[in-house]
């Protein structure tokens, strides 16, 4: 009984590790620190970005003892014709202190309406996060720009080469 569950978790795990080496998922090959109030232009998109304590979500609920709620801002625009097209938010995100802790964050309904961005028009997003009160001086926004294109038809969304979904942004407080 053991050997086959040894048998089917070794088997598991390594289904698992060849799913995410093909689909390229997690591996982040390279890191752009972007500096407090500095915007960064990657892949077309110009990015900005800025997170700040609130102290109470927009329909007025206030975080717990010990806690407080972050308010991101990220805003995008296409810097050029070939940008237009990156409509999709960013596809991960979170806030990160300096130890490497991270929180989750949700993001509100600021979804681009049409197939097309206007080059140099910026774009907000925002988002919040819930972190403990020690750490919210010091929490970092890390974002993974998507690389969806809305000129990619449906059918062909699985077939077409995108960009690679390779790169985080961090843009530092």
């Amino acid at each position: 009984m053991l050997a086959l569950a040894v048998t089917l978790g070794a088997m598991t795990y390594d289904d698992y590790r060849v799913y995410r080496v093909r689909t390229g998922a997690n591996e982040v090959t390279q890191t752009h620190v972007v500096q407090p109030g500095q915007a960064i232009t990657l892949k077309h998109i110009s990015w900005k970005a800025s997170v700040e304590a609130v102290p109470s979500l927009p329909d007025g609920k206030k975080a717990g003892p010990g806690t407080t709620y972050m308010k991101i801002v990220i805003t995008r625009a296409a810097a050029d014709q070939e940008g237009t097209v990156k409509t999709a938010k960013p596809g991960k995100m979170r806030l990160e202190d300096r130890l490497g802790r991270s929180w989750a964050i949700e993001v509100g309904d600021d979804a681009v309406r049409g197939d097309k961005l206007e080059i140099g028009r910026p774009y907000p997003i925002t988002a919040f996060a819930r972190v403990p009160a020690a750490q919210a001086q010091e929490v970092e926004l890390v974002l993974r720009p998507s690389n969806y294109r809305s000129d990619v038809p449906t059918e062909k969304l699985m077939t077409t080469k995108t960009d690679p979904d390779d790169v985080e942004l961090r843009f530092k407080r």
